[in-house]
This record gives C-alpha cells, structure tokens and sequence, in this order.
C-alpha cells in the first residue's frame, strides 16, 4: 500500500494491518514540480516512535535538501524549508516565467533545486519528518488551495469590504472511516 500525502494519520497503518496482516505499508512525499514522489519511507509495524509517520528518504535520481534560509544544509534536527532536485525536476512553470524565478533556483552547491514550501527536518535516523506549510496554501481532498486567493476574490464583491478564509474540518489526524 502507498500512502501519498502531507500527514497520513497514525492510526492509519494498525488498521490496515488488522484486516491486511501481510501488507507492506510506504509513506511517500513530493510535490508535482519534482515528479510527484520524491520521497519513500517503509512503515514498520509495531508501535511508531513519530509525531507523524515520516517522508523518508529520497527515491533514486531524487535529491531532497533541508535548508536554511541562506540555503545551507540543516543539521538533523533542525527545521528549515524542504527543497528537491535531481533527474525529475520540472524545468518550471509553463508559461509563468515569474513563478518559475522564485520557486526553482541554480544552487551554487546542490544543482539546480525547487523550493516546496514545505518546512521539515531530518531525524537522527535520517528520515525527513514534515513540519508542515510556510504561506497560506492548504490542501484540501487533495486540491491545493491559496487562502489569499479565495480572500481576494470574496473582496471583490462590491458588499465584502474584508474577507479572512479558514479551513474548518476534522483535524488531520481524525477521519470517519478509521472510527
């Protein structure tokens, strides 16, 4: 079973084990920009030691950095922004020369690399954990979705002065078919 997602619930895997005792469970994560899965982790069974069930490590020909903000690696255990790079990394945006300048970026060092947004950090054992976004982009059902630009549309209506949109819901670690 392959999971994909930013936070796949803990209780998640003993479930599945519990109907699928043999299953091999992966974790993966990535972004679109750099071939969709960039990273892979193997659930193991048994009690999980994590906040969240990690990304892993990086699959073949794929390169994942934790950076600080004047780009240089992390240590493990440090929190910076996750950045990919290697053989599956989209040129850029189609079309969108402006996007493609602030998110993908010629590293002197590491090559060339796309910033995720996405901050993480390495654990002692190596494995990247996701700590979550750094702007207002959520995901919702999968759909990524910039809160700044629903709360621009909503201000253009001539009776919304201001507009502040929330994701409401259940929390990440919570869904009805796991109850």
């Amino acid at each position: 079973v392959i999971y994909g997602g930013d936070w796949i619930p803990m209780r998640l895997p003993a479930a599945l084990w519990a109907v699928a005792p043999g299953a091999r469970q992966i974790s993966t994560g990535g972004a679109t920009e750099a071939s969709i899965w960039t990273s892979w982790f193997e659930i193991p069974q048994g009690e999980l030691p994590w906040n969240s069930i990690p990304y892993g490590d990086p699959l073949r020909n794929q390169q994942v950095w934790v950076l600080n903000a004047h780009q240089l690696p992390c240590p493990n255990g440090i929190a910076g922004d996750i950045w990919f790079g290697g053989f599956g990394l989209a040129r850029g945006y189609w079309g969108d020369s402006e996007k493609t300048a602030a998110q993908f970026v010629d590293h002197p060092l590491l090559g060339r690399i796309y910033h995720t947004g996405d901050r993480g950090r390495y654990l002692s054992d190596n494995n990247l954990e996701f700590l979550g976004r750094q702007d207002h982009q959520v995901k919702i059902q999968g759909y990524r979705i910039e809160l700044g630009e629903c709360e621009s549309v909503l201000t253009e209506h001539p009776e919304v002065k201001e507009a502040a949109v929330v994701v409401q819901g259940e929390p990440r670690s919570s869904h009805r078919w796991l109850a």
